[in-house]
């Protein structure tokens, strides 16, 4: 939360810091609450991870897509070498656990169901589940680096994620205010040795108007310093359209990873799902994201 000297008269006069503290408090209630779930699974999922120890692990937050989770399988098992995937499925519908959890084992890659979520606010949602995950999980196995992605993230392009922060304690795409910044929970990777005594908390901060990942900045990221570090980047691009050659304008990051960008929460997104598996089966047989290119476009960051 702001410092109160940060508030204006018109927000005391609207009491906004109070408002702020009871949704803060609200909030920290429910993921002191969630944290402490342990579902059965939990012990035999961390025995299995145990060699992690020292290597480098890549965390995604699935949640009720498994079609998206199924392609970004198949593209990481060509493009991501230098890391093990490990998914969470903070999915509310007990069908897509299901789904995800058969997408993972045809995969071969480890998956745990988290324990139900506590709220449906997708920010609040999404947070809470990689809170739940730094202190459950990153912090039993003892990473070289973790970095988290969102389940609808796509790498197309040959990608080493141990090396992306280089001598940084993190990387990832900066989210800028005036009350401050932090990284896009999507996509940020963390030297474990620079934050594992650390109290990590993914969840927004409403004062600062941070997303998702906003209330690391108190414990991480004010104490950096911005300027001289290196942050990802996000650019629009065309890409022929595989049915037609039609342009369409994608987002992606880095240069390498397409990210679908409203899979899991827009209502109108079933036209861009056509085309995004249309993209799909091009990539599986063998087309990367330099090859679908028609331009380079602004950046978005």
């Amino acid at each position: 939360m702001r410092d109160l000297k940060d508030y204006s008269k018109r927000e005391w006069f609207r009491l906004k810091p109070l408002d702020h503290f009871l949704i803060q408090f609200c909030n920290d209630g429910l993921q002191h609450a969630f944290r402490a779930c342990r579902p059965k699974s939990l012990t035999r999922f961390l025995q299995g991870a145990g060699h992690l120890e020292g290597e480098n692990i890549c965390l995604i937050v699935a949640y009720e897509q498994p079609w998206a989770l199924d392609w970004l399988l198949r593209m990481a098992a060509r493009h991501l070498s230098d890391t093990t995937l490990l998914v969470f499925d903070n999915s509310r519908r007990a069908r897509a656990r299901l789904d995800i959890e058969r997408v993972c084992r045809d995969a071969g890659v480890a998956y745990l169901g988290l324990p139900p979520n506590p709220t449906r606010h997708p920010n609040r949602s999404h947070g809470m589940a990689m809170t739940w995950i730094f202190h459950n999980v990153v912090r039993k196995i003892r990473p070289r680096n973790f970095t988290f992605i969102d389940h609808d993230l796509i790498p197309m392009e040959k990608i080493e994620l141990c090396g992306i922060a280089g001598d940084q304690p993190f990387y990832g795409l900066a989210r800028v205010n005036k009350w401050g910044w932090s990284l896009w929970a999507g996509y940020c990777s963390y030297d474990f040795s620079a934050v594992h005594r650390l109290p990590l908390n993914f969840l927004n901060d409403f004062s600062r108007e941070l997303d998702t990942g906003g209330r690391n900045w108190s414990c991480l990221y004010k104490n950096s310093d911005r300027v001289r570090m290196r942050f990802g980047s996000v650019r629009r691009i065309a890409v022929a359209d595989p049915l037609d050659g039609t342009p369409r304008h994608i987002a992606v990051v880095d240069d390498s990873w397409i990210h679908l960008r409203g899979a899991s929460y827009s209502s109108d997104f079933r036209e861009m799902r056509d085309f995004y598996e249309r993209i799909a089966k091009a990539a599986d047989e063998g087309a990367t994201l330099t090859m679908l290119a028609l331009s380079t476009g602004a950046n978005l960051t």
